[in-house]
């Protein structure tokens, strides 16, 4: 049960260290109307939140795996009995980085494979995602942007691009909207992928783009929901 002490204790210096360093609020200025298509891209309080929440989320993320772990060798009888001397609790960014990417990878077990990892992530980024955190639903998928052709990983693949929708990342979006659109042809989620693309063009003020983007949409996927979809917004817009 170290492991579960050691990490939380790291997970609160984090958020006091974080929140020690948030930026003071800016002095009272001329009230600015903001324009509705750049406000996404405004750097800003916002943005440090965000960044928060992606640490704290990641964070949650190591101790529930963490956690999982501890339970298996609680099981298989084979946690250490030895006491460790106390560990030097000083933050330091690039090591708690690469330890937590390493043991990412290694996973909870032998018997834990890559589907169950992609299933169990899906159902934690989802949750943070129903709550209405999308920085931090983005955050535990980062790295979920290429997909191995499994279904766990589509449905995370789709879950990362609407989180980057919903966080006004459109540049983002369209990107991972497109690769999964084409890794993923004959699917359920590449006639919705191509649909968030559209909107997102739509948004950035690329409307001629984003109604051939629909069209297309409509040609490949014609008895889709997301086709129906394109065909409202064409004769919208």
């Amino acid at each position: 049960m170290n492991i579960i002490k050691q990490t939380a204790i790291l997970l609160s210096i984090i958020a006091l260290s974080a929140c020690a360093n948030l930026p003071p609020p800016a002095p009272d200025s001329a009230e600015a109307v903001p324009d509705k298509h750049e406000d996404y891209r405004r750097p800003g309080k916002q943005s440090e939140l965000n960044r928060l929440n992606m640490q704290l989320a990641g964070m949650e993320y190591e101790i529930e795996r963490l956690k999982t772990r501890v339970q298996q060798l609680e099981r298989s009888g084979k946690i250490p009995s030895e006491k460790r001397p106390p560990a030097d609790y000083r933050i330091n960014d690039a090591k708690l980085k690469n330890q937590y990417l390493k043991s990412s990878a290694a996973g909870v077990g032998a018997d834990d494979t890559v589907a169950a990892r992609e299933t169990r992530l899906y159902a934690h980024a989802s949750k943070l995602y129903k709550s209405g955190n999308y920085a931090a639903a983005a955050a535990a998928l980062k790295g979920a942007d290429g997909g191995n052709g499994s279904d766990a990983a589509r449905r995370n693949m789709f879950l990362l691009v609407q989180s980057q929708q919903k966080l006004g990342n459109c540049e983002t979006a369209i990107e991972t909207a497109g690769r999964l659109a084409n890794r993923f042809r004959g699917t359920s989620e590449a006639p919705e992928a191509l649909f968030v693309i559209g909107q997102c063009q739509y948004r950035m003020q690329q409307k001629d783009i984003a109604r051939n983007t629909w069209r297309k949409l409509i040609q490949t996927y014609p008895d889709s929901p997301a086709a129906k979809r394109a065909a409202v917004s064409i004769k919208q817009r």
